[in-house]
């Protein structure tokens, strides 16, 4: 059948809601029909807590033959499914973030996901995924790099590709065209901003990605594919485009393309395809952008072509003469077009002045191929006030920062052949529209009758810490990032901002690193928070010098209702943990602070007053990051490696500190041969356990080295290794009513000892790339908690879940 007869059978499908599609929705795998009774909507028994989105969120996805099956994408490396239009969402991990969807027209069952290193196909509508680039049989191991742990797969040919867009033949769905990035360097590890020569290779299956062939090497660099339906069956008119230049085959010759003329930077390519005249039509979007830092002076453009790039239309114009004569052009950010009804367009906007004194930022559309736009989503900046948009429905993140929070959007995405229906995904929510922009609904959480929140699977927040009030049961507290400290009053089930006008900083609002109450006086809890994110991470003291930090302490004596700045001593800095002596009097506690680059803190008045102490500690601005305490009252501090560069032995190398006097002085201890990353540390008497963050191995296939989990039993003075495949520790943690330890990482996996830390075994179920600490459910012995960078809270079985589906089929690219 060919691509316009296959067209039109598809277009009278869905035009009449054929009982052929809800065939196919009824034939699902037995596995997915059990994913959808399940509450959690997982295919498992972990659970998730918090209020859903919160983290930057992108390539939507919609299925063809169901426009309710979609999937979006997290920049946190979680990946997101929903089979009911967006009223719920189940996670998916595939070992980083996915890049693209591509679905087979043919079988609505069948959808490709692409991350950075891996194809991964599913049969089964995303319910579970198998390798078929690189080839399983390829696959000599996996590597894991840099502070990300992000991943290299190292294969038989001993090439690192990234793999970029993937499509599919309109005619012969078993032909796959992917093309994938190299670059050629010698050096290792790259020099962040160091420039190289990168390639591009076209690679072709024509037997549903059991094989492949290298079709064609290009010396530059493209991010879209596009193929031309209309084109030669058997000799496929292609287009690769690029920020800066656009190639074409045409009867197999390749032939460079002019991109619109005087338009600046291309910051994104769109199609589709005209069924009346027989046009396949390219779309692009130029100027100033989130996708183009050096755009700030460019024009802001939209274009189109009908003839394979040999002309361009300008339809930018009747969108643009919307603004304020005289003030620069709004940023265009993303376009999306109607693949079979390309006259329908929609384009996110952003600081779009529509009068003198209102600026504006949503999505314009047009029905007209760009004829004429109108504003379909519109939320202003307006004499001081942030207003939603009046056809479009807030969640909690409106509700509790106002639009601009969100802003616009990064992507859309349109259904195939629906225009009505659209999805859109930004720096916290997915929002979508079935009415054609008319109305907007947000899909990624749920307000409760007691005004709380709950999220409907979307979970892309970033935490430290879950905390409980010892003086009432259905109190917690998520110490998150980015949307700061979230609070529950009924056991966790929904959720409301905890730092809204009530004496929090509005500069520290942003992450709150950690909170401890005090198990003597009810209501009484400190916090340390901090206007800058993401710590210890090194692109946050990368770029922003440490002595520019914002944050304090905060005390509050009503359970956190409302809180009290208490570090005027200690000035603003990234305070990072705070340790209360239990054994310090009620009526005065003696606490310590960790300042990231200003080093320890101490009170002995419950926080009033600070000082200093650093006696000891080596180095300028020493990245103080974390405190423990024996039962002897020995403190011990974790300074943070300042160094991304794989060095030892360096100025920048972090360090671990031991006081016996109660912070007066440090002495500096000795690491684990090899170390320098240590991130955290349990002790108890002469017993100690020490999670490691690596560095960069030996070469761009090597996986890290120097991280793990360490053991002592004689207090330092040495240490054995009891975990190493996984480089990448955050937290090591314990539960205090059987002794069980816990650890987590950056490998998507975490993990559990009952031999006190000498032997470690995966936690079945949980597979978040970036995990950082597990925690016991104080309520309840049998769960535990799982925080994340990027996904949110998980709640599920202490020991794990056996008979969990995991997400990944192929055993040479499964979890460790």
């Amino acid at each position: 059948m060919n691509f316009l007869a296959k067209l039109l059978t598809l277009v009278a499908l869905l035009g009449g809601m054929s009982s052929c599609i809800f065939k196919t929705q009824e034939n699902k795998t037995e596995t997915n029909i059990l994913t959808q009774s399940n509450p959690n909507k997982r295919n498992d028994n972990w659970s998730f807590v918090g209020p859903g989105g919160g983290g930057a969120m992108f390539n939507p996805a919609i299925n063809p033959a169901n426009p309710d099956h979609a999937f979006v994408s997290c920049d946190m490396t979680g990946s997101f499914v929903t089979y009911d239009g967006g009223e719920h969402w189940r996670m998916f991990n595939l070992r980083g973030v996915v890049r693209f969807y591509t679905f087979d027209s043919t079988d609505s069952d069948v959808v490709y996901a692409g991350t950075d290193n891996i194809l991964f196909k599913s049969m089964d509508q995303g319910t579970s995924w198998r390798a078929i680039y690189p080839r399983p049989e390829d696959i000599l191991g996996i590597s894991s790099q840099g502070d990300h742990a992000n991943e290299v797969v190292v294969t038989k040919d001993s090439i690192i590709n990234v793999l970029k867009k993937m499509v599919l033949d309109p005619d012969k769905p078993q032909k796959l065209y992917l093309f994938t990035e190299s670059n050629e360097s010698k050096t290792w590890p790259l020099k962040r901003g160091e420039k190289v020569q990168k390639f591009t290779s076209l690679l072709v299956s024509e037997d549903n990605g059991l094989n492949w062939q290298e079709d064609q090497k290009f010396e530059t660099e493209f991010d879209n594919i596009f193929i031309d339906p209309f084109s030669d069956s058997d000799n496929r008119t292609i287009y690769l485009t690029g920020k800066e230049n656009i190639l074409v085959r045409r009867a197999g010759i390749w032939s460079e393309v002019s991109p619109p003329e005087n338009a600046g930077t291309i910051t994104q390519y769109a199609d589709g395809v005209d069924i009346k005249n027989n046009r396949h039509i390219i779309f692009a979007l130029s100027g100033r952008s989130y996708f183009n830092g050096a755009g700030d002076d460019e024009k802001s453009g939209i274009y189109k072509t009908i003839d394979g790039g040999r002309n361009w239309i300008n339809i930018g114009e009747g969108l643009k003469v919307k603004k304020v004569k005289g003030v620069p052009d709004p940023e265009f950010r993303s376009i999306a077009v109607c693949y079979y009804q390309p006259n329908n367009i929609y384009v996110s906007y952003a600081n779009f002045q529509v009068s003198d004194d209102t600026v504006s930022i949503g999505v314009a559309k047009s029905v007209d191929s760009g004829e004429s736009w109108q504003l379909v989503w519109n939320d202003k900046s307006t004499k001081g006030k942030s207003i939603v948009s009046s056809n479009r429905t807030s969640g909690w993140l409106d509700e509790r920062f106002g639009p601009g929070w969100g802003e616009n959007p990064f992507h859309i995405k349109i259904a195939d052949n629906e225009p009505n229906i659209c999805y859109a995904t930004d720096f916290g929510r997915t929002i979508k529209t079935t009415d054609g922009g008319n109305s907007w609904q947000q899909v990624y959480t749920n307000k409760n009758s007691n005004g709380g929140w709950t999220s409907r699977g979307l979970q892309v927040t970033t935490g430290y810490m879950v905390a409980f009030d010892p003086f009432d049961s259905l109190h917690y507290f998520l110490a998150d990032t980015d949307t700061g400290l979230m609070e529950s009053h009924d056991g966790g089930k929904s959720w409301t901002s905890a730092t809204d006008n009530n004496g929090v900083p509005r500069s520290w609002v942003n992450s709150t690193y950690w909170m401890v109450f005090d198990l003597e006086v009810e209501g009484k809890v400190w916090a340390v928070m901090s206007g800058n994110h993401d710590l210890p991470r090194p692109k946050m003291w990368r770029n922003t010098k440490m002595e520019n930090y914002k944050g304090g302490v905060l005390v509050s004596d009503n359970g956190g209702a409302t809180w009290q700045a208490t570090s005027k001593d200690i000035g603003e800095a990234a305070t990072t943990f705070i340790l209360m002596d239990p054994e310090s009097s009620p009526e005065s506690r003696t606490l310590y602070v960790c300042a990231f680059g200003k080093g320890v803190y101490k009170s002995t008045d419950g926080g009033q007053s600070w000082k200093q102490k650093n006696k000891g500690i080596e180095g300028k601005e020493p990245a103080a990051w974390r405190i423990s305490r024996n039962d002897n009252g020995d403190l011990y501090l974790i300074v943070f490696r300042k160094s991304e560069d794989g060095s030892i032995g360096t100025d920048s190398d972090g360090a671990l500190y031991r006081s016996t006097d109660g912070a007066e002085s440090w002495t500096k201890m000795s690491l684990p041969d090899n170390v320098n990353g240590p991130s955290s540390l349990l002790v108890d008497s002469n017993r100690m356990v020490l999670s490691a963050w690596g560095r960069f191995g030996e070469s761009g296939f090597s996986g890290d080295q120097g991280g793990g989990i360490y053991l002592s039993e004689d207090s330092g003075a040495s240490w054995i290794p009891s975990l190493t495949h996984d480089q990448h520790i955050h937290d090591v943690t314990s539960d205090p009513e059987n002794g069980v330890l816990y650890a987590a990482g950056f490998n998507s996996s975490a993990y559990r000892s009952e031999d006190q830390g000498r032997n470690w075994q995966r936690i079945k179920g949980y597979n978040f790339k970036w995990g950082k600490r597990v925690q016991p459910d104080p309520y309840d012995s049998e769960k535990v908690y799982v925080i994340t960078f990027g996904g949110g809270v998980w709640h599920g079985p202490a020991k794990g879940d056996e008979n969990a589906l995991e997400d990944i089929v192929t055993s040479e690219v499964g979890y460790n």
